[in-house]
């Protein structure tokens, strides 16, 4: 009987330990990392103020690929909302919510998990670093409360090897998706940026390597459109719009690209040379004239695009199209690997000038663009 009291009298001074320990503990627990990128604090911040990127910053698809996610609210900003649910008990079930969204200085998500504890709170914030302020440090900071649950407070003993963890690899796996975005500011840009539908199109068209010294570039382009105004003549085709520039490659000495000149019969309607799909394009015949003459007729395929507006000369596109990308991969599209083509809204001669008039489009996956 003694013996068995003093058992008792041991487990209860133990319970009464643990209890005053746990009184003792902590009832919050938080823990941040940070890293740094060399990216524009516009383009970082809009990474992460919604979830089109989410896999690339969140470690959840790592611990389960098999997680289903539910987004709801507006696509970026405070209300948007995503739901997810795992069979992987590490994962759970739960939500993250955007509830605080203040431009170039920080993000707050509400978490709902399954772990321990309430009110958890992901939050981002940013400041300028490196020696000429030009890079972004980006910290995140975890925040749970566990109030009176006392299990929750010994529980809170491993935040830095548990959520802490997750959090350093998430913060790596975001250093690594910023380093796949130009690194160009286009929330400067003037003009709109947008995602339109390009249509398929009867066209005239030739491929062109010019070298890019002694006007190189203007005096072949010149060349190949009078070749193609004598198919159209001999043809009967009429022009049906701007003059396509498609850029295949371009290095130091040399620029090599497809021009597409839009055509239709010369008594179709304006516009006829372009549909919803080829099977829609009415059918041409085209009379090659001339030795030496490389044009031949196509038909190209329907597809989606990022697009913007730039005014300036033509050598600026390549810019243009770096941002269009910047800006589609922020947002989740998945761009094409070509380097994309432009309309010409003037005449080749003036296509130098800082008034010269273009629409740069960016293609997009056509099986998962969104």
């Amino acid at each position: 009987m003694a013996r068995f009291l003093e058992i008792v009298v041991a487990v209860l001074l133990v319970a009464l330990l643990g209890l005053v320990v746990g009184l003792a503990l902590p009832k919050t627990r938080s823990i941040s990392h940070s890293t740094e990128t060399n990216r524009p604090l516009n383009v970082v911040f809009d990474m992460l103020n919604g979830f089109q990127r989410f896999n690339d910053w969140n470690t959840m698809r790592l611990l389960d690929p098999n997680v289903k996610f539910t987004l709801s609210g507006p696509a970026s900003g405070v209300g948007a909302r995503l739901e997810f649910t795992s069979t992987n008990p590490r994962v759970g079930s739960g939500s993250w919510e955007l509830i605080e969204s203040v431009p170039g200085e920080k993000i707050v998500y509400r978490v709902i998990d399954n772990a321990i504890g309430k009110n958890k709170t992901m939050r981002f914030t940013f400041e300028r670093a490196g020696r000429t302020q030009r890079n972004v440090r980006i910290t995140q900071r975890y925040r749970v409360d566990y109030g009176w649950n006392l299990i929750g407070r010994y529980a809170g003993m491993y935040v830095a090897s548990n959520a802490g963890k997750r959090v350093e690899l998430g913060l790596r796996l975001l250093s690594n998706a910023l380093a796949g975005v130009p690194r160009v500011d286009y929330t400067i840009y003037e003009h709109p940026l947008q995602v339109v539908e390009v249509p398929a199109m009867n066209a005239l068209m030739v491929d062109v390597t010019a070298p890019l010294a002694d006007d190189g570039v203007a005096i072949s382009m010149t060349n190949q459109l009078a070749w193609m105004d004598r198919v159209i003549s001999a043809s009967g085709f009429a022009k049906d719009g701007p003059l396509r520039i498609v850029t295949i490659d371009r290095s130091s000495e040399a620029y090599t690209f497809t021009m597409l000149l839009p055509v239709r019969a010369a008594d179709a309607p304006e516009g006829s040379s372009r549909a919803a799909s080829i099977a829609e394009l009415p059918v041409l015949s085209a009379t090659i004239v001339g030795d030496g003459n490389q044009i031949t007729l196509t038909q190209t395929a329907p597809l989606r695009a990022a697009n913007t507006k730039w005014v300036g000369p033509a050598p600026g596109l390549q810019r243009i199209r770096d941002m269009l990308r910047a800006w589609a991969i922020v947002r989740g599209f998945p761009v094409d690997a070509g380097q994309g083509f432009d309309d010409y809204n003037i005449d080749i001669p003036n296509m130098l000038s800082p008034e010269a008039e273009f629409q740069a489009y960016l293609p997009l996956k056509a099986d998962e663009a969104k």
